[in-house]
């Protein structure tokens, strides 16, 4: 039976499960259609039973011949893989190290594929069967995955699992490539289920739009469960377009968004149509923004080029928590998560850090930063870092600068805001009692000799008018100045009475109806 085999410099990562999340594997099939010139990519989860796993593109397909030199040794080998043509629709080339196949490794045991290629060839039918326990099996050096006759040297391939040709009819097979796996692992299956005791998604939104309203109003995915992360994880992810070009304020991406379009790439989840997980509108503070324009960086004499937006959601945090930080793309495809902690931001900004979110889109450069997971990157590499200097100048110089600014802004205003509140509750009550309307005139309008001590209260047929000092000059905390003004007037207003109990009956009322309101 023919054998699969990798590449050395892959093994370590296969045999220890290179993706950090089934979304992260389904990624890499989701890149492998892009540069195949699929225009639309179905992925179905066989929800709510989650048994099977199916992942069908309409892209060029491959060969029979093609397979096997990739099973033969060409998995994680970079010089086996083809020259690519240029793509449809000018669509960079994402390019891949020929692992993400054997990535939904992590969902299941074995899967069937199935390719019928656009351009000439035999298309075929395989069924591949993954080893249990390889890394024991390794570190055993066991025949049935070990292959070298000498011990003492590390083999160039392993065998980590084996494959067969199964019927294959042409004429009833799609173009593209079409993955099939009934041997989901228990556990993805049982997290999954348990995703839907969430009583909101006991049935599948039909539409991103519905599921984003949900998804974005939690404080985490963690709240909904992994088949939800699922859905938000590639959302975020993948090559697509954000839900319109107002999905940001102020036409942030619209640039982006005809970009994104332009490339006819659509993303299927269980019949659910993926776009960007992006939907910030209407922040009752508003937003502090900024457009990174297209920038070049020469690094060691190769240039490291993107662009990108920071922004920042006034006075609330973003939500859900995934959302918060600066997602890093490589040719449109998201790497890793959120960076919530902004690339290693080293200034505390407090609470502020938790309303910044933002996307660089590295159009050149940085792929040699990447981990083999394309998860993740050597955080030291010089291109990475270069790009983290850009994005920490920013926020050092322009974004935060612009926030304590607002912050102020938005302080002074709920400041003044609730000055007038008081005056109003002020008003309304003394006007309950006295039965007349009531007018407060400008602070500082009496004596500068009184202004301090005293509250004058001007009594006219239908309006009473009363000239406050002005608070500041209360000798008494902050806090308490614009109180102890309002104290001041109703006692003002009491010692109108005829009689003591009645000016101490009038001033009970007042102050106790004041403090209610307050």
């Amino acid at each position: 039976m023919p054998q699969i085999k990798v590449h050395e410099k892959a093994l370590a990562h296969l045999s220890r499960g290179l993706y950090r999340s089934p979304a992260s594997a389904l990624r890499e099939l989701v890149s492998n259609a892009w540069d195949a010139n699929a225009q639309m990519i179905r992925i179905d989860t066989n929800y709510p039973n989650f048994l099977q796993l199916s992942v069908q593109d309409n892209g060029d397909g491959f060969t029979k011949s093609d397979f096997e030199s990739l099973m033969d040794g060409g998995i994680g080998n970079s010089a086996k893989r083809p020259t690519h043509e240029p793509l449809i629709f000018n669509r960079p080339i994402i390019g891949r190290l020929g692992i993400g196949m054997l990535g939904i490794a992590q969902i299941c045991g074995s899967f069937t594929i199935t390719s019928k290629p656009k351009k000439g060839g035999d298309g075929f039918r395989a069924h591949i069967r993954l080893y249990d326990l390889l890394k024991d099996k390794l570190d055993r050096k066991d025949k049935e995955v070990y292959v070298s006759d000498d011990e003492d040297v590390s083999p160039r391939e392993i065998d980590v699992g084996e494959y067969t040709f199964e019927g294959f009819d042409a004429e009833k097979a799609k173009y593209g490539t079409l993955i099939i796996s009934d041997d989901i692992h228990p556990t993805f299956v049982r997290s999954f289920r348990k995703s839907l005791e969430y009583e909101t998604f006991k049935q599948p939104p039909l539409e991103w739009t519905k599921a984003l309203r949900i998804l974005n109003n939690v404080h985490s995915l963690q709240e909904l469960g992994d088949y939800w992360r699922l859905l938000w994880e590639l959302s975020a992810a993948c090559p697509v377009p954000y839900i319109s070009d107002l999905a940001l304020p102020k036409h942030l991406i619209i640039e982006e968004q005809e970009r994104l379009a332009s490339y006819n790439f659509k993303v299927v989840v269980d019949g659910i149509q993926l776009y960007k997980p992006v939907n910030l509108r209407n922040n009752p503070e508003g937003y502090t923004i900024k457009k990174i324009e297209p920038t070049t960086l020469k690094i060691y004499g190769k240039d490291v080029s993107f662009h990108g937006y920071i922004l920042v959601q006034e006075g609330l945090q973003i939500k859900p928590d995934e959302l918060r930080g600066i997602m890093i793309r490589i040719k449109n495809i998201g790497i890793g998560y959120y960076d919530y902690s902004l690339l290693d931001y080293r200034i505390n900004e407090g609470p502020r850090s938790r309303w910044v979110t933002g996307e660089i889109f590295v159009d050149e450069g940085l792929e040699d930063a990447l981990n083999i997971d394309r998860d993740s990157f050597n955080r030291f590499h010089p291109e990475f870092r270069a790009i983290q200097e850009h994005v920490h100048q920013i926020l050092q110089k322009d974004i935060f600068p612009r926030v304590y600014k607002q912050i102020d802004v938005r302080s002074k205003k709920r400041a003044k805001e609730k000055q007038e509140k008081r005056q109003e509750y002020l008003k309304a009550t003394i006007a309950e009692s006295v039965k007349k309307q009531v007018k407060i005139k400008g602070e500082g309008k009496i004596s500068k000799a009184e202004q301090s001590q005293q509250v004058e209260v001007v009594q006219k047929s239908n309006v009473v008018e009363l000239h406050l000092p002005n608070a500041e000059d209360l000798k008494t905390k902050k806090s308490a100045q614009q109180l102890a003004s309002a104290i001041l007037a109703i006692f003002e207003i009491a010692n109108e009475g005829n009689t003591n109990e009645k000016r101490r009956e009038v001033f009970k009322k007042l102050l106790l109806d004041l403090l209610t309101k307050w």
